[in-house]
């Protein structure tokens, strides 16, 4: 009779092994959320950590031409009405503060400039891949190239709005 007993304990059940691969399965789906937001969010600070940079270097530039230079930036001076900023940006069309902000400086339409990557590189800005629409004397630097984050959250920054 012990012997019986013995060998019907032997081993898992099936039950016991299908509990144990749906937890394992559920921990898995678990941890690849939690990696992909991860990923997601690093992606976003990068791209506003490079937007922050980008305007460090034209408000520099800036300072140093207007103290020291004959007055030209790098970039492509190519905008002639704030509406054709606008119209480059599409992603960003409903976002009110960046419209009011472009709105405010068509005074300052011919501070806008358009780089690229060979004009970042004259920034000082070596490991840029995306083109921005800046404005060297307001400090106002978009994203062009990426216009929201993968939080849909806008990509620009500003020094000042046009309205000192």
């Amino acid at each position: 009779m012990k012997k019986e007993i013995f060998l019907k304990e032997k081993g898992i059940t099936l039950v016991a092994l299908a509990v144990t691969i749906i937890i394992l399965l559920i921990l898995a789906g678990v941890s690849v959320k939690v990696g992909l937001s991860s990923i997601r969010e690093s992606k976003s600070t990068a791209m506003l950590s490079e937007v922050e940079m980008v305007q460090h270097a034209v408000l520099e530039a800036y300072t140093k031409e207007a103290t020291y230079g004959d007055g030209t930036f790098p970039g492509t001076q190519k905008y002639t009405s704030i509406d054709e900023i606008k119209n480059e940006l599409t992603e960003l069309s409903d976002d009110a503060k960046l419209m009011q902000i472009l709105s405010n400086t068509e005074d300052y339409v011919s501070d806008y400039y358009y780089l690229e990557k060979a004009d970042l590189e004259e920034l000082g800005i070596t490991n840029a891949d995306d083109n921005y629409i800046v404005n060297y004397k307001l400090g106002i630097v978009i994203d062009v190239t990426n216009q929201r984050t993968g939080d849909g959250d806008p990509v620009y920054t500003y020094a000042k709005d046009g309205t000192e």
